[in-house]
């Protein structure tokens, strides 16, 4: 496989990777707690970074934000807070990566200083 082949698969699995963290970042089953087998109460509790839901078994669904980050429990704010820095950081990485393709040109930049943008991108991707 030629280098611009495997740097253009390279960015389009780290694209993927940033889409796949943002989805990941949105979505509310964090943690889940069922209590269907409870003849009294039959409802499925699920918590997110952002929410905290309750289905209960005819199917209503409610969801409520949490609206301070102090009622949050310590271990949904350490998540939320790296989250947030995976997204920064695979974003700048992201932008840095397309700058760092073989297939664009931009003016004379050498290859010596694209395979530093490349390091530079891929060391923000581990990060993130």
């Amino acid at each position: 496989m030629s280098v611009t082949m495997c740097q253009t698969m390279g960015f389009i699995v780290s694209a993927l990777g940033f889409a796949g963290i943002i989805a990941a970042t949105g979505l509310d089953m964090w943690s889940t707690q069922d209590l269907y087998d409870n003849p009294v109460t039959a409802i499925f509790q699920y918590q997110g970074l952002w929410r905290s839901c309750v289905r209960q078994s005819s199917g209503l669904t409610e969801c409520r934000p949490y609206f301070t980050i102090l009622g949050l429990p310590a271990m949904f704010q350490g998540v939320r807070a790296l989250m947030i820095v995976g997204i920064v950081l695979g974003a700048i990485g992201l932008l840095i990566a397309i700058f760092a393709l073989k297939c664009i040109r931009i003016g004379n930049m050498e290859d010596a200083a694209k395979a530093n943008i490349t390091l530079t991108s891929g060391i923000l991707f581990i990060a993130a």
